[in-house]
């Protein structure tokens, strides 16, 4: 599903002499295969040595040998007994076994503890092992066409599902039983998980990761979700406002304002521009509009994690290229009073931005009723 031949390109015309792929995300995504095992259970290490002129030797514990090779499109696959054979020394002996020792290699340091990095340096010591976790964010930004599809579908599911549940919400309803039929209706729209899932209503919107509470809906109150499922382990991240009842001329007006700043900022992502320039323009536009903005980031690029490069923030100047999608993120909070929040899903095209969302309409808050 990931996009591999930018991933052999990259490494054919990179530093490395061979990279190791350690971190569950990488792993699925070199791979085509997620082990579940790999965040529930941190010692069971997944490996992939990928030599720059050679095939992935794929590393995996004995337990998981036959669904992985039932499911990779990696040939060889070598495995280790758990509790008898460390991961570690087994990564040593490939690396050995394909001439690297004496070799730079590049490894996940931000994911590989760092016993296990001091373990297998004192086992190759004369090996120089360097980060390539930059060169597999950057490979990871352009999607393939199936990445692409995947996200569209994950993040319409979501939009529909919290449509779905915002309709039904009645007076009366708590914090809890929102997220309760939002988290169903992930589920029952394709997710394997529920990533993620913050709904509150009244002053609680003011919050931005609130956990859901007894407080229950009333006449008046605004509703806001920011919630995400995982859809072959690529993530939604959906953001959406209601009102029960007829919203204030203050929330209709302040809703078109952050509405006229979320479009112009969607239609600046575009390749050759980059995230530093538009997070610029959110800041001047929010100043021009009288809201306030504290925030670190407006978007950020989504896929096998919620938050991933290129970020809508002022430190990331990567060049935005056709086939990278960001989730425009607008929103504004006043913490213990109210907030309002919408985020799309924008691909940067060859031309006009591509919106993948819409379900859920933001032309205005929708209005729930009896």
């Amino acid at each position: 599903m990931g996009n591999l031949s930018r991933l052999k390109t990259s490494l054919a015309e990179g530093e490395f002499d061979a990279i190791v792929i350690v971190s569950p995300e990488n792993v699925r995504y070199a791979a085509d295969v997620h082990i579940s095992t790999q965040t529930s259970i941190r010692d069971r290490l997944a490996v992939i040595v990928w030599p720059c002129n050679g095939d992935p030797v794929f590393i995996v514990c004995a337990v998981e040998e036959r669904y992985v090779r039932e499911n990779t499109w990696i040939e060889n696959v070598r495995t280790y007994r758990e509790f008898h054979v460390s991961p570690i020394d087994l990564l040593a002996d490939v690396l050995r076994e394909l001439g690297l020792e004496r070799s730079r290699v590049g490894l996940e340091r931000r994911y590989l503890p760092v016993e296990s990095f001091d373990s297998l340096n004192g086992r190759l010591p004369q090996t120089r092992f360097d980060s390539c976790d930059d060169l597999l964010a950057h490979v990871r930004m352009v999607k393939s066409p199936i990445e692409i599809e995947t996200l569209r579908d994950g993040f319409r599911s979501t939009e529909q599902a919290m449509l779905d549940i915002f309709c039904a919400i009645r007076i009366g309803d708590t914090e809890i039983d929102m997220a309760h039929s939002l988290a169903d209706r992930i589920l029952r729209g394709g997710a394997s998980i529920v990533a993620f899932n913050h709904i509150n209503a009244g002053a609680n919107t003011g919050y931005p990761h609130k956990s859901a509470s007894t407080y229950q809906v009333r006449n008046g109150d605004l509703i806001k979700a920011d919630s995400g499922g995982r859809y072959l382990q690529y993530h939604s991240n959906v953001g959406r406002t209601a009102k029960y009842g007829a919203p204030t001329r203050e929330e209709y007006d302040l809703w078109q304002r952050l509405l006229d700043i979320h479009r112009q900022l969607v239609g600046q992502v575009r390749p050759g521009n980059c995230g530093r320039r538009i997070f610029e323009q959110a800041v001047r536009l929010h100043d021009r509009a009288g809201i306030d903005f504290p925030f670190g980031h407006n978007g950020h690029g989504v896929g096998l994690c919620v938050h991933e490069p290129p970020f809508i923030s002022i430190h990331d100047e990567t060049t935005f290229l056709p086939g990278m999608v960001v989730a425009i993120e607008t929103r504004t909070r006043r913490e213990g009073e109210m907030g309002l929040h919408m985020n799309d899903l924008v691909e940067i095209t060859d031309g006009e931005p591509m919106v993948h969302t819409g379900l859920f309409p933001i032309d205005e808050i929708l209005r729930l009723d009896e």
